[in-house]
Formats: C-alpha cells, structure tokens, sequence
C-alpha cells in the first residue's frame, strides 16, 4: 500500500497546497507533483523559494512543470455559438514585451509572487535544473496531444452525455441530470456546436448563493471539463500509481476507467479511516499546515522522524486494510516480548557489569525501564501517538 503518488489538483479543483503535499510525503513512499502556473504561485506563496527548492530536493519527491493552460475558446456564429479546445501560455507580461521562454515567463511569474529580481532569477535556475517542463498540446505524454485527444472524447456521444451528468452531479450547485439530460456535439470547420437541455440558470443561481460564491457554469465549463479529465487519465496512465485530482474530473474519468483511480480511491479511504479511528475529532495534517499554525520546515522534521511508519505503511496487506494491520501490528509479540522479564534483566545487567563497572552499578535504577522498551518494541502507534498527534494538536 502506499506506493507512490501523483498529485495534479485538490478535490475542489483548486492548485495543490503544501498541507497536501505534507499529507501525500508522510503516507507515501513517492510523490510526483504535476505544476502548472496556479499550482506554482500557490507553493511559492505558502512556502517561499528556499523552502520549495527543499522539496524539490528531496528523494522522495519529483516535478514536472506543465505551464500550458487547457481551455475552451467559445465564438458567435450568429445565434450560435461555436467551441474549440485550446491549450495556452501568457506570452507576453503587462507591458506587452513578449516572453519568448519558459525561463523569461516562469522569472515573470515568481517576481508577480513577490519574489525580488535576483531571488526570482536564482530560484528559476534551480527550479529548471531540477525540474523538467512539458507541453500538455505536444506528444509527451500522448501521441496525438491532449486537445486532440478531448476532442475525440466529447465527439462520442455514448460518452459524453454520461461524462457531462457526472460532472453536473459532484460539481457545487449541480444536480443528477438523470437519464433524459440531452448533450448533443457536433463538429464543423467552424468548430463544435452543442445542444443541451442542461439547466444551467438554475445550476448558477444556486452556485451564487453558495459561500464563497461560485463562478457561473457555461456550456463551455462542461467541455473544458471532459477535457481536464483527458489530461487527467491521460497523466495517470503515463506516470501509474496512485493519481489524485479534482473530483468533478474524476467522476468523468470513471465513467469509462474506473480501475485506473480505484486503488487511489482505496488507499484515500483507508487513510482517511485510519486517521478517524486512531485519531478521533483530530484535524487533518494538511488543515494545520495550510492554516499556518504549523510549517512545512516542522513537516518535514516531522517526517524525518516518520521512517519507520512509513515503512509499515508500505509493508501493510492492502487485503487486509490499514486499520485490521494497525491493530494486528499492535497485538503482535517479538521474540523478545516471549522472554520472561527476570531473565531479560538478568541477562542486561549481567552483560552491563562485565563491560561497564559503573554502568552495571545503576543498572538496578534503569533496567526496568530498559526492559519496558524492549518488551513494547516498536509499533506504529508510537508515532501516532507521541508524533503525529502533538504536531496535529499543536501540543
């Protein structure tokens, strides 16, 4: 369980924050993060350029920068309207010089995160030597690209209907469509024409009168959805493990590949049981740390510390479950909890005057507690409860 795990988008579709990532780096074994722009000026906002090439540093973390942005461009054909998936970068800064390299518009953007000249300069340099960059239009990661690819995804109209409910169904102010929900595309030289019986006035004032208020939902949200969920399943298929994302793309995903996110959905579920039984009304590690009542500089001393769990946490029987190997990790012996405790302190202060005088002279004060360790030995419930628990609980 617990392999390695690639991270492109929280639940809510927003960039991954630095609590996830915590999250991810204390379960997992590997995380891969997919960046894209948001996702970066969120990281260098909530950790800084030092702290983020730290991350990047590390052995059980790796990057790819894709700063491409996936789209739908939408244009009037008199009544109509017409729609067309588009993959792009800002090209150009706020004065209109253009920005011809990943290196001139990644300076760009880190200097918009508030980062000076020389930062900016010496952080970018770091940032591309470690991290590769990728376009989500090109052949990378699929032959014919990924805009091509969603294209061929929303022309099917076996699926598309059924991708479109799905999306309305997770998504804050949808509905379950139902059967009837009509999602008709039609391609021509102009681009794609859709006809739909969606709501979509009632499905925007429901999402205005959530707080915070949600943007209004248009034809060509719904297409731009299929097309996350390409790049999505796309990214999964390329990298393997598990892949964490938005739930609205995941919902889209599994309507035609549901094995490829069920072991992601089992080990997001086991986890999330573990920590509610070992841990009851506890906040979430990534709450305390995006709160900022903890850093990510304590994480990762925290981490340092998390060896052995995670070691367990890769060995346990995903047939079994985490919380049935938690509690079968606790009720097992060592060959050295089957000694009597007599003859273990017979044989440490035996073995303690033969080499040490002194240290055998004080070995009447310590050896209960000597033995009390050995007989405990190790168990995971050591780090919950005198790691994990105090940093959650800020103790």
């Amino acid at each position: 369980m617990f392999d390695h795990v690639v991270l492109r988008r929280a639940s809510d579709g927003r960039a991954i924050s630095a609590g996830q990532i915590a999250e991810a780096l204390l379960y997992y074994q590997k995380v891969h993060l997919v960046i894209d722009r948001g996702t970066l000026l969120e990281l260098l906002k909530q950790l800084g350029i030092d702290a983020l090439l730290s991350l990047l540093r590390r052995a059980d973390t790796s990057a790819v920068y894709c700063e491409e942005i996936l789209a739908t461009k939408t244009d009037s054909v008199g009544p109509l309207q017409t729609h067309a998936f588009v993959a792009f970068m800002i090209a150009s800064d706020a004065s209109g010089v253009p920005l011809k390299t990943a290196e001139d518009r990644l300076l760009r953007d880190v200097q918009l995160a508030g980062i000076d000249k020389q930062g900016a300069k010496r952080f970018v340099k770091a940032f591309l030597t470690r991290v590769p960059t990728r376009k989500l239009s090109g052949t990378h990661f699929a032959t014919e690209g990924i805009t091509e690819s969603a294209k061929r995804d929303v022309l099917n109209q076996g699926f598309v209907a059924d991708a479109v409910r799905e999306a309305l169904r997770v998504m804050p102010g949808g509905y379950a469509a139902g059967p009837d929900l009509k999602f008709d595309v039609i391609d021509s030289e102009l681009g794609l024409y859709v006809f739909t019986n969606i709501d979509l006035e009632s499905v925007n004032r429901r999402r205005a009168a959530l707080t915070p208020a949600e943007e209004p939902v248009t034809v060509a949200h719904l297409l731009n959805s299929v097309q996350e969920a390409r790049a999505d399943l796309t990214l999964a298929s390329f990298y393997g493990g598990d892949f964490v994302t938005a739930a609205a793309t995941s919902a889209i995903i599994q309507v035609r590949h549901a094995e490829l996110l069920k072991r992601s959905t089992l080990n997001a579920e086991a986890r999330d049981s573990f920590i509610e039984v070992v841990m009851p009304d506890s906040r979430s590690l990534a709450e305390v740390i995006d709160s900022g009542e903890r850093t990510f500089g304590e994480f990762l001393l925290l981490l340092d510390r998390a060896a052995r769990f995670k070691d367990w946490l890769k060995k346990a029987n995903p047939d079994e479950g985490l919380i049935r190997s938690y509690v079968a990790q606790l009720s097992s012996e060592s060959w050295i909890q089957r000694l009597p405790a007599k003859s273990l302190r017979y044989v440490l202060t035996l073995a303690l005057d033969a080499t040490n005088p002194v240290a055998g002279a004080v070995a009447g004060f310590a050896d209960s507690f000597i033995v009390e360790k050995l007989l405990q030995g190790w168990r995971p419930n050591h780090f919950v409860a005198s790691r994990l628990r105090p940093f959650i609980e800020g103790k």
